[in-house]
């Protein structure tokens, strides 16, 4: 269990910082004095090309998101479940990131910031899905004591409180 747990580690922060290092440089690249230079045809197809292969990400990553989620969360075994957890969150990151390389690749192209600002809102769509531990628990429907036994000392059991009779602060 721990190598898919290693899985969804990497591949989400492979893809994120992948992806944010990806607009960064392209946003560098903006501010620098060199440019592209393609005809205006290239330019105008680059600039559709890449406004429609954001859309099409964005709207593929929370339909498969949407779709793929409660399929896992029907397993009732949990080896199951991460592992399909973890291939659907390598997909999901790595695609992810190639889309937003090539939206770059496009925007250094056109040398419209308008693909660099398609680019972050892919990435926002990587943040906003990150596989914490906390999103994992409820995307995949896990009890506490499953919790704790992947995690560890990372997610502590809830201990009940004390059965005290006595009030902590006595009225007089």
């Amino acid at each position: 269990m721990t190598h898919h747990l290693q899985t969804i580690r990497r591949a989400s922060a492979w893809g994120l910082w992948g992806a944010v290092g990806m607009v960064i440089l392209t946003a560098a690249f903006f501010l620098s004095p060199w440019h592209f230079t393609t005809t205006p045809h290239t330019t105008r197809w680059t600039l559709i090309a890449g406004a429609v292969l954001a859309v099409l990400s964005v709207s593929m990553v929370l339909l498969n998101v949407r779709r793929t989620i409660p399929q896992l969360r029907q397993n009732e075994n949990l080896e199951e479940k991460l592992s399909g957890y973890a291939a659907h969150i390598k997909s999901l990151f790595l695609t992810m990131l190639a889309v937003v390389v090539l939206i770059c690749i496009f925007a250094l192209m056109s040398s419209h910031s308008v693909l660099l600002m398609l680019a972050m809102v892919c990435t926002l769509v990587l943040i906003m899905n990150y596989p914490g531990i906390y999103r994992i628990k409820v995307d995949l429907g896990l009890t506490d004591e499953q919790m704790h036994t992947l995690f560890g000392d990372r997610y502590p059991l809830e201990q009940p409180p004390a059965n005290d009779d006595t009030e902590p602060n006595p009225r007089p």
